[in-house]
């Protein structure tokens, strides 16, 4: 099976993945990076609310070959403060 490797980015954070991971394919591969951003996401937003996540999968030749994104968006209205969610 293919190795892959997938780094993650948040803003000016960068994970590169070292050891890398067998995968049947790219797919399963590509399916693994979109599996983990979520949990990546759980960390709490800056002030602005406004975060985005990366994940890219590399080959054992250091080439990107899938990338996949996450934008998150929290806004609060204060004109609804009273409402219950």
């Amino acid at each position: 099976m293919p190795r892959y490797f997938i780094d993650y980015a948040d803003g000016s954070v960068c994970l590169q993945d070292e050891e890398g991971q067998c995968y049947q394919d790219l797919r399963a591969a590509r399916d693994a990076a979109i599996a983990a951003l979520p949990d990546i996401g759980r960390e709490p937003p800056p002030a602005d609310g406004r975060r985005a996540f990366a994940a890219y999968v590399r080959d054992e030749a250091g080439a990107v070959l899938c990338t996949v994104t996450l934008n998150m968006a929290a806004e609060c209205h204060p004109e609804r403060q009273s409402e219950q969610f």
